[in-house]
């Protein structure tokens, strides 16, 4: 199977296959009742016209940071499974009523897919970090001879870097000479960064296409955390990810990352957005990962709430003849995992990043594909 055509094991993430979802309907699996809630307070459009937006990262001066993976080259691509190369991923910093881009001429990459239609990858998450710099980690949907046939400029794509500057670690090269997730019987090579955490003077990051979680040492050194197994598809169901998976399973794709309130790492999956089959792991270093939630669908981001409840953003409820579902907001409790629906109206499409402030503030990027995304915010009721 091509690279630019990864399954939808790999979902949104993998960025080739995304407008393919709307015209599959994903089979859906009985799971856990999520509770409703109330009705949270009308969102608030805090900035529009941002370019295929991905994290939202509050910063400790209380400003947010939006990540945009960029948008089409001035000369696009047309061929049907064919990649190349932009600069057009940027930084987008809001401080009060000042709002601007912060870090421009980001690598971004176009990927047609076979319909001829075509999605953005590129800068996924954003911190600042000293000297008024920033780290970056971007995604390369595929392997590094996927980076280096996108042409000069490409290399920052896969890694963890600072923006404009030296990389950090190398997650496209990490995935090509480990390949970790193999054990479970996954049959592709390929590499999607998303997320990433400090862990002292180290970083854990996600790679959404190669199912791990990566440890980026400070000599730039990589080491592989955890591989995800796969999830386990009901009998029921079309198995799906047959081509790259074992049938009957799907891979994990872990997404978001974030310290929870009893310093362990808290970690979402999206298993192929099956309805029902997300799971959020608990991970304290050196020992085993357990499953602290599930039942969940389309997860790409988590966050802490003030009191230590997990908030989690779903991509989507999943798709149907029409079109993809809207996506959510879930409140998890803090020492049950039991899930709790926060009722946005239906107002969530393809929301990709999540951050919640002190004062329990929910910020939201939104609709993610294109050059029309906006960040919402939902005020703390």
């Amino acid at each position: 199977m091509s690279r630019a055509g990864k399954s939808w094991a790999g979902a949104f993430l993998a960025a080739a296959v995304v407008g393919s979802l709307t015209a599959t309907v994903i089979p859906s699996q009985a799971a856990p009742q999520v509770a409703p809630a109330a009705k949270a307070s009308a969102p608030v459009v805090v900035a529009s016209g941002l370019h295929n937006p991905r994290a939202v990262r509050v910063q400790s001066d209380g400003s947010l940071l939006v990540t945009e993976a960029g948008s089409d080259p001035a000369v696009p691509c047309t061929v049907p499974l064919s990649q190349c190369l932009s600069f057009s991923g940027s930084i987008y910093k809001i401080k009060g009523s000042v709002q601007r881009r912060v870090v421009t001429g980001l690598p971004s990459m176009q990927i047609v897919r076979a319909d001829g239609s075509s999605v953005i990858s590129g800068a996924i998450e954003a911190e600042a970090a000293p000297g008024g710099t920033y780290r970056v980690v971007s995604g390369v949907t595929g392997t590094p001879a996927t980076r280096t046939a996108l042409g000069a400029g490409s290399g920052p794509l896969g890694t963890l870097s600072i923006a404009h500057g030296r990389v950090l670690g190398d997650l496209a090269v990490h995935e090509a000479e480990h390949d970790p997730d193999s054990a479970a019987g996954n049959n592709e090579v390929f590499s999607n960064p998303w997320n990433f955490a400090r862990d002292g003077r180290d970083f854990l990051v996600t790679d959404a296409g190669a199912n791990d979680l990566i440890r980026i040492h400070p000599d730039g050194t990589t080491s592989t955390e955890l591989a995800f197994p796969n999830n386990v598809i009901p009998a029921a169901a079309a198995s799906g990810d047959a081509a790259l998976a074992p049938a009957g399973q799907a891979e994990a794709v872990p997404t978001g990352i974030v310290r929870g309130w009893d310093g362990a790492f808290y970690i979402a999956d999206m298993s192929g957005i099956r309805t029902g089959l997300s799971r959020i792991w608990r991970y304290v270093p050196g020992s085993v990962p357990t499953v602290f939630a599930t039942g969940l669908t389309g997860l790409i981001d988590l966050a802490v709430a003030p009191g230590g409840d997990l908030i989690a953003l779903s991509y989507t409820g999943g798709a149907t003849s029409t079109g993809l579902l809207p996506g959510a907001l879930i409140r998890i409790g803090k020492k049950t995992g039991a899930a709790t629906v926060i009722d946005t109206g239906g107002s969530l499409n393809t929301p990709t990043g999540l951050a919640v402030t002190a004062k329990g503030d929910i910020y939201v990027t939104n609709n993610t594909q294109g050059s029309s995304g906006e960040l919402l915010k939902f005020p703390a009721s």
